[in-house]
């Protein structure tokens, strides 16, 4: 019992105590802040994501230092224990380089006000809503598939933002009649436009010129959302367009030439 009251009333268990209760009060301080910062600024979901992980860190290096002062407190060095700690740190930081890499990446992304939550974006030949964004990774619903997509902000190369324009290419024969395509075509892009969901549709001409066929394009708007379902309407109406108008789409032929047993 004289034991255990001799440590409780030790200066270094007082000390002690005294450094564990300023630092929760410490980490309570760090805590109001952070909610009345939040609370009081108006900023991005990115903005909060760097906000909240620089008062975790924060919180984190209070908790280090406090440590650090009880050991030395109670006459344990903590120059052998701080040097152990370098070496831990460098295994420590190679083994977290990738995490590392994404959350430098999430800031150059926010810095860069590359995108936001509910963006469509595309990255590779997916594109998908954006409904997640951390400083690690970007969580989007793919349009193409309707998958919940997660991906860590290191692998985001290129990135780009849909704006909801879509075309559709037709290779027609070169012996068309260009006035009649112009004449089809425009009428074709104005019944898409009146397709649910389109905002607008026209025609854009010829764009290039391939093997077997000119290649006519019509552009309409849509929210990215809707794009495969406009899509299909859209085709549906083209195809009617062109079977009214007598156009024939091209297809490939093959001649094959068989030789008699004599050679001819």
């Amino acid at each position: 019992m004289d034991i255990i009251v001799k440590m409780v009333t030790s200066a270094q268990f007082i000390s002690s105590i005294v450094i564990i209760l300023v630092t929760i009060i410490a980490t309570l301080v760090i805590e109001h802040t952070h909610k009345l910062y939040v609370k009081k600024t108006n900023n991005t979901v990115q903005m909060n994501a760097i906000v909240r992980s620089t008062f975790r860190l924060m919180k984190t290096v209070t908790w280090i230092i406090a440590a650090l002062a009880v050991l030395e407190v109670n006459n344990i060095r903590v120059t052998s224990i701080i040097a152990g700690v370098g070496v831990a740190g460098a295994v420590f930081g190679m083994a977290m380089q990738d995490v590392f890499k994404d959350v430098l990446m999430g800031m150059h992304i926010i810095n860069d006000k590359a995108f936001k939550v509910g963006d469509v974006i595309k990255i590779d030949d997916d594109e998908g809503i954006v409904t997640l964004f951390t400083l690690q990774t970007t969580q989007y619903t793919s349009l193409n598939t309707g998958d919940n997509v997660t991906i860590c902000n290191r692998n985001i190369t290129k990135v780009g933002i849909t704006n909801g324009v879509y075309d559709i290419d037709i290779g027609l024969r070169y012996d068309e009649d260009p006035e009649h395509v112009r004449e089809v075509l425009t009428d074709c892009a104005k019944k898409i436009k009146a397709i649910k969901g389109i905002k607008n549709s026209e025609y854009l001409a010829v764009q290039s010129f391939d093997a077997t066929s000119a290649i006519y394009r019509i552009r309409y708007w849509c929210k990215p959302k809707d794009k495969w379902v406009t899509r299909r309407a859209a085709m549906g109406v083209l195809q009617k367009c062109l079977l009214e108008s007598d156009i024939v789409l091209p297809y490939s032929q093959l001649d094959v030439h068989v030789n008699d047993s004599d050679g001819k």
